[in-house]
């Protein structure tokens, strides 16, 4: 098969690479649409900790089930699928217990295991969620960062009429927008770029607000009338962002951390977090989200299609993950649809 290999930091080549052919419990999906994400950025520029090349990137996919392994329904072949991109080892007490986004030997495809920038993609059946009629390949594959969103919204236990601020409207800050208006908060988002605020806007924001013109945090206690954001959602993953947070929550507040630098330690105002007994969320990936997000995008509650700016194809991945990297063009959330 065919497959965008990451050889080296900075460099992706087309190459001929054996197919895989699935294990017990295990699918082949012939892959149909990739999402581009930063973490895909940061593995070719050898910045993300969890992937080294050689490896063919790429974890946001969906695609239609081309072969199964033994111990898997053989009437699953043909079927539409959206990926959930985990390999877990179902032992651990982790596993046993349900959360399997914590496994002890958790792996992404994409990141320690070959990705969807291929051909084919293997990946365990249990992952592989059929897909609802009228759904996209293009939408079903943007479903992993829609339930990495919905997995972070749900942490915080928002309640209808909470007053929510997010920071950025990236990718999964936009899907945060539109889990958080599904639950009747109303919704601040910061954001510097235009469209991003015009589209927060449409997926459901009451306010968009521009960091470079106005101050968030005097704007968040004249619309609460000094209370402050019950709930704050960083999205962003930058210094600036991160320390930010600890202002625009009320006391007796949460806020939940979806963005990370990488950095060992960050700047981060813990004397405020206990004086305001702040609650402080992190978040990895998603479990038992797929359905819930499959369902939404099913009803129209949620919007994908609004943030797909760019479409390329396999054989220019390389370009797609440079022009995420560049921001270029009002890149948004760009696809790469192998035929």
């Amino acid at each position: 098969m065919k497959a965008a290999v990451c050889t080296q930091i900075g460099k992706i080549e087309i190459r001929d690479v054996p197919k895989p052919v699935p294990g017990p419990g295990e699918v082949l999906v012939r892959v149909r649409s990739v999402g581009v994400c930063g973490s895909d950025v940061d593995g070719y520029r050898g910045h993300h900790p969890m992937i080294r090349p050689p490896i063919v990137l790429g974890h946001e996919c969906s695609g239609v089930i081309a072969e199964v392994g033994p111990g898997v329904d053989a009437a699953r072949v043909g079927r539409a699928v959206s990926v959930e991109p985990f390999f877990t080892c179902d032992k651990c007490p982790f596993c046993l217990e349900g959360t399997y986004n914590f496994c002890s030997d958790l792996k992404i495809i994409g990141h320690q295991v070959p990705g969807a920038f291929a051909e084919y993609v293997l990946i365990p059946a249990k992952f592989a969620h059929s897909m609802p009629e009228g759904v996209s390949f293009e939408e079903a594959a943007i479903l992993e960062p829609c339930s990495g969103a919905l997995h972070a919204v749900r942490r915080c236990n928002i309640q209808s009429g909470d007053f929510v601020v997010i920071i950025g409207c990236g990718t999964m800050g936009s899907f945060a927008i539109q889990h958080c208006r599904n639950l009747s908060a109303e919704v601040l988002v910061i954001e510097p770029v235009e469209f991003k605020r015009r589209a927060a806007r449409d997926l459901g924001a009451a306010h968009a607000v521009d960091p470079r013109r106005d101050a968030p945090e005097s704007v968040v206690r004249k619309l609460t009338g000094g209370k402050m954001a019950d709930v704050v959602i960083e999205a962003v993953g930058e210094r600036p962002t991160l320390t930010q947070t600890v202002g625009l929550v009320k006391n007796g507040g949460r806020i939940m951390l979806i963005g990370w630098t990488g950095n060992d330690t960050d700047p981060f105002d813990l004397t405020n977090t206990t004086f305001k007994e702040l609650t402080v969320l992190g978040t990895l990936g998603f479990c038992r989200d797929f359905p819930i997000s499959m369902k939404l995008l099913a009803q129209g509650k949620v919007n994908v299609k609004r943030i797909i700016t760019h479409r390329f194809d396999l054989e220019h991945v390389r370009d797609a993950v440079e022009l995420l990297e560049s921001g270029r063009d009002n890149v948004w959330k760009a696809v790469v649809n192998i035929v």
